[in-house]
């Protein structure tokens, strides 16, 4: 049965479940509301991606709350990009249509900064450099 394990905080975890057989990993701070001062989920996917290369895929999830986090993401190296919160609130408080209107709402916002990078695809995305500071 394949695996994903999730939790992976840094290259380190990553080599070690991509090791252990992973068919995939999730970079994301689950449970980071626990222990204070961890490392932010994106500001160790970078890193996790070049030593990760395209092994096994990539999800990344923590704090996605806009169309250029999903971009942002992409660019750094995630394969996949997972959120839960706002669609939990759309959900919450509009039914289906409320979880529509959230995604609509995204992948609007995510085109705008396609098309503002000059990236035509999410293929494209993955292939843009963004500026580390």
């Amino acid at each position: 049965m394949p695996v994903i394990v999730k939790g992976i905080q840094s290259v380190e975890d990553a080599m070690t479940a991509i090791g252990a057989g992973a068919a995939g990993i999730y970079v994301s701070n689950h449970g980071g509301r626990q222990l204070n001062g961890g490392p932010a989920s994106f500001d160790v996917l970078h890193d996790i991606a070049l030593a990760v290369n395209h092994r096994v895929p990539i999800i990344f999830d923590s704090g996605v709350r806009r169309g250029s986090h999903v971009f942002k993401a992409l660019a750094n190296g995630a394969d996949l990009v997972a959120l839960a919160r706002p669609v939990i609130y759309g959900l919450a408080l509009g039914g289906a249509q409320g979880v529509t209107s959230v995604i609509n709402h995204l992948n609007d916002e995510l085109l705008i900064d396609m098309q503002l990078a000059g990236t035509k695809t999410i293929e494209d995305v993955k292939q843009a450099k963004l500026l580390r500071h």
